[in-house]
């Protein structure tokens, strides 16, 4: 699998929380669209955001990359944040599947 992370550090916890409903929306909504295999997006409480998309293909991920730069530029305008991006190639990873427990 194919990771992108982008983080993306925030004046505060408050601007972070505007960011990170945005990006819900804007990640979240372009799942089947770019074939998403697996997304998390984290808040930590110093207001810095984590993004992890995974894809099963590098050209799932380049398409990703290029479609959603857009959105990616819109908060780097909104808000004086530092912004680091990278690619990965995830070599383990787990994943529980959710269960309910009575």
């Amino acid at each position: 699998m194919f990771t992108k992370i982008y983080t993306l550090k925030f004046p505060s916890l408050n601007e972070a929380r505007i960011a990170v409903s945005y990006l819900s929306e804007e990640i979240g909504g372009s799942i089947a669209e770019c074939n998403i295999a697996s997304l998390s997006i984290l808040l930590d409480k110093e207001g810095t955001i984590t993004l992890m998309v995974r894809f099963d293909t590098m050209q799932e991920m380049q398409v990703f990359s290029s479609r959603k730069a857009k959105a990616m530029n819109d908060l780097k305008s909104s808000f004086p944040i530092r912004t680091t991006e990278s690619a990965a190639v995830a070599v383990f990873t787990f994943d529980r599947e959710a269960t309910a427990t009575v």
